[in-house]
C-alpha cells in the first residue's frame, strides 16, 4: 500500500470529489476497496488532530 495514495484518496474524499464507499445513486468515483480502511483511518486521524489543535 502506498502512503501517497492514501493521502491523495483522503483529499479527494474530503473535498467531495470521490466517495469512500459505494453509495447508491452516486456517480462519483470510489476509493479502491484495498485502500478504504486506510483512507478512513487517515481521515479519522486528521479529524482528531484538527479538533485537538482548535
Amino acid at each position: 500500500m502506498k502512503q501517497y495514495l492514501i493521502v491523495s484518496y483522503a483529499y479527494l474524499v474530503k473535498v467531495g470529489v470521490w466517495d469512500l464507499d459505494i453509495t447508491e445513486g452516486s456517480t462519483k468515483k470510489v476509493v479502491p476497496e484495498s485502500y478504504r480502511a486506510a483512507v478512513a483511518e487517515y481521515l479519522a486521524n486528521q479529524e482528531v488532530a484538527t479538533t485537538v489543535t482548535q
